[in-house]
């Protein structure tokens, strides 16, 4: 009878093992990631778009509809997920040019995508590229390829907006003819340099995004801001100071800020302003590719 016992005993305590370690194998084996590779995010402009340059930086992943987190690419992400699924990718940017305000830029397209993920492989999507969305308006382009200016200085510059085609200045992108960029000469002993643009432009209704996009190069701090008329009085609004840039950067300036706490604020213009102190040595200005976009309400 003991020996009865016993068997049923270690019959018991096999099969609990086995099932124990059974289920532990199993969770283990949930524990292990997938991955997902993301090396770069590129622009594709379709024409009346300007440049395809970018400040791409970093990366958005949703899966399944579910926000898995920001990276900076590249990056290779971990996701406790296998089979076929839905993966989203949004391109990010720093907004306003400033590392702590990484945001995705709410005008490219999502990359969408259906995967087939492997615990413990990865899917390389490698060097990718977005797009416009469809709904936008490009409601002023200045590239400075054209004969008619669209910015130039105001009254109180002391200085003139160039057009150089010295190749040493020049703004140049791969696959694109630029032949032209606004640049600016800032001499010692107080130079004041102001610009703005030509026409007018009514910002869409409070809460849409407003931006502009722009390449710049400045070994000067600079403003760029908004001018328009909010009840019956003209304001001069900085937005956003730029730092020095020894090489060329792309920027996105919110520009959404006036239109949500002014409603009634109509005739917005863009501008940039810079200065040297006294005492100060020369300085310069290179602009080049302003785009203000914002959503079309009427498509």
């Amino acid at each position: 009878m003991l020996r009865f016992i016993r068997l049923v005993f270690f019959l018991w305590l096999t099969l609990s093992l086995v099932a124990f370690f059974g289920c532990k194998e199993e969770e283990d084996s949930a524990l292990i990631p997938s991955y997902l590779s993301i090396d770069e995010i590129t622009l594709d402009v379709s024409p009346g778009q300007g440049t395809a340059a970018e400040q791409i930086t970093d990366v958005w992943v949703y899966a399944n509809q579910q926000f898995i987190g920001a990276f900076e690419m590249p990056v290779k992400v971990p996701l406790l997920l296998e089979g076929e699924t839905d993966i989203r990718l949004m391109a990010g940017i720093k907004l306003n040019g400033i590392s702590s305000t990484r945001a995705y830029y709410p005008f490219f397209k999502p990359i969408l995508q259906k995967v087939n993920l492997v615990r413990d492989s990865v899917y390389a999507f490698g060097k990718v590229s977005v797009q416009y969305r469809d709904n936008l308006k490009f409601a002023w382009m200045e590239d400075f390829e054209g004969v008619a200016p669209t910015f130039d200085t105001t009254s109180k510059s002391t200085v003139a907006l160039q057009r150089t085609s010295d190749p040493a200045l020049l703004f140049m992108h791969p696959g694109e003819l630029n032949e032209y960029s606004g640049y600016v000469y800032l001499p010692a002993d107080s130079s004041v340099f102001e610009a703005i643009s030509t026409e007018k432009y009514e910002f869409p209704e409070t809460g849409v995004e407003v931006f502009l996009e722009m390449n710049y190069s400045s070994d000067n701090e600079c403003a760029v801001g908004v001018k328009y008329l909010a009840q019956g009085l003209i304001v001069q609004r900085p937005l956003l100071y730029l730092k020095p840039s020894p090489e060329w950067n792309k920027i996105y300036v919110n520009l959404t800020v006036p239109k949500f706490d002014t409603p009634s604020a109509t005739d917005f213009q863009i501008f940039i302003g810079a200065k040297t102190d006294q005492g100060d040595a020369d300085g310069y200005l290179l602009i080049d590719n302003l785009k203000l976009i914002h959503i079309n309400r009427a498509k």
